[in-house]
């Protein structure tokens, strides 16, 4: 069969096509491996829907799959309306986070003809093997106008017979980034109450082997590439693998550049596994912390306090690995001088980079069920998903504690320190410094900021050329 997999232009948070999506490329591997014919319209490089129904009349797919995350969803709607008014026949798919949280609604709200969620590999295959709908798990479609939802698989347990992510099927030349995501394992066990990823991967922990990890390096080190990214929501959840796979890449020889940017969590490092990590290549590593205060990291149920963060911070740094902090505003029980007492602890760490993010409460979450409780919301879900800049101040829902206005206030003096370090970062203490004096000036902030933004990308670019 030929099978067309859609990216809609907004998938994830980022203006641009940075490094292949994970999610695509296992699926397309999943497909190939089973003899099915597979293409790709990844419309965060090509967003047009000419492009999009060009690529439809050449390739003549059989079936359309399309991916899409909780924000922005409203685009993935739009592509699915697009396609459906030109080519009625053609059956669509869609899955990912919010496929997976919402469930049956995506069939009420669009003309979709099957939602898969959860791990939907295995699923998707099976609906190109033209399985009778009813043997499919993970699937959810209409029969006779009834919505109808089979019960999920069980999850992969050996990641090791997955074959590796299909990224060949990109246009990698295109990426902003030169670099492969790796993802060595799936699923989180911990409990954090923001965190939508347990709808998708579960709480189980399933790995892949150290020796299969190293496999796929391997592949990609032999066609060019030397930056990989680990994805994995909790790569060191089980600390000796995660040696194991440090061991196999010292001792393969290749010089490689490793990145941990989705977050390792600081109570599951050590001096031993972080000299290892070092020494394997690794030069940035992110920590969410989220919050300082006690109470707000018990609600969210976060299992992490400020002290091993702290330690695994200075640990990092000792070993001249680049860190970042993560914290969150509008944490429960969260006040205005909590986040005043983030700000200090987060100058205190003296990191590379820090990022302060408005709470997003995703449907489905127990976030979500909290601020519904406890908060107030100044946005419905349909709107703040869509309609308001993932990296914009407007908070989603407000608290008695911690209003709307100092959350704004909050949201603009966490930007001006990241915009401080990152300014230092990439030009120097000298002309960061300059560049910050003039980006605190409200009218470049107004105006500027796309500009800079362009001029950004455009210098990335220009650099991976010259690479």
């Amino acid at each position: 069969m030929r099978v067309l997999l859609v990216i809609p232009p907004n998938v994830g948070r980022y203006l641009v096509a940075t490094i292949p999506h994970a999610g695509i490329a296992y699926l397309s591997a999943f497909l190939k491996r089973d003899g099915h014919e597979v293409s790709l319209a990844d419309m965060r490089i090509h967003a047009s829907n000419d492009y999009l129904f060009d690529k439809i009349e050449k390739f003549k797919p059989e079936l359309i799959g399309m991916t899409t995350a909780s924000i922005g969803y409203k685009m993935a709607y739009e592509i699915i309306e697009a396609i459906k008014s030109k080519h009625p026949k053609i059956p669509i798919a869609i899955g990912g986070s919010y496929a997976s949280t919402v469930h049956s609604r995506i069939l009420e709200d669009t003309k979709i003809d099957y939602v898969v969620y959860g791990e939907g590999e295995r699923t998707f295959l099976e609906l190109a093997n033209n399985k009778k709908l009813g043997q499919i798990n993970g699937l959810i479609y209409k029969q006779d106008g009834e919505i109808m939802m089979t019960p999920p698989y069980p999850l992969e347990q050996d990641l090791d017979k997955l074959p590796f992510p299909d990224y060949g099927l990109f246009e990698l030349d295109k990426m902003l980034e030169k670099r492969i995501p790796i993802i060595s394992s799936r699923g989180c066990p911990n409990r954090c109450t923001f965190c939508s990823i347990q709808l998708v991967m579960g709480h189980p922990f399933r790995t892949r082997s150290p020796e299969n990890v190293l496999q796929e390096l391997e592949h990609w080190h032999k066609k060019g590439y030397d930056t990989f990214e680990f994805s994995d929501d909790n790569f060191t959840f089980n600390m000796p693998r995660a040696e194991k796979i440090c061991d196999l890449i010292i001792d393969s020889g290749m010089k490689l550049k490793l990145i941990f940017g989705n977050g390792l969590r600081a109570d599951r490092v050590n001096k031993n596994l972080l000299m290892k990590l070092k020494k394997a290549g690794t030069f940035w590593i992110a920590y969410s912390l989220e919050s300082s205060d006690p109470h707000s990291l018990e609600l969210l149920k976060k299992d992490l306090t400020l002290e091993q963060l702290k330690s695994s911070v200075d640990e990092t740094k000792e070993l001249g690995i680049k860190t970042q902090v993560n914290f969150i505003i509008g944490n429960p029980g969260e006040t205005w001088e909590g986040f005043k007492q983030d700000l200090r602890v987060a100058e205190e760490l003296n990191v590379n980079q820090l990022r302060f993010y408005n709470m997003i409460p995703y449907p489905g979450t127990e976030m979500y069920e909290w601020v519904k409780q406890n908060g107030r919301f100044l946005y419905q879900p349909e709107d703040y998903l869509n309609d308001l800049n993932y990296w914009g101040e407007e908070p989603v829902f407000e608290t008695e504690e911690f209003t709307r206005e100092d959350r704004i206030k909050a949201y603009r003096i966490g930007q001006a320190k990241i915009m401080q370090l990152f300014l230092r970062r990439h030009f120097g203490r000298f002309l960061g410094n300059m560049g910050f004096q003039l980006w605190k000036k409200p009218f470049v902030q107004k105006h500027g900021m796309n500009m800079a933004m362009n001029m950004w990308i455009a210098l990335k670019r220009l650099r991976l050329r010259q690479a």
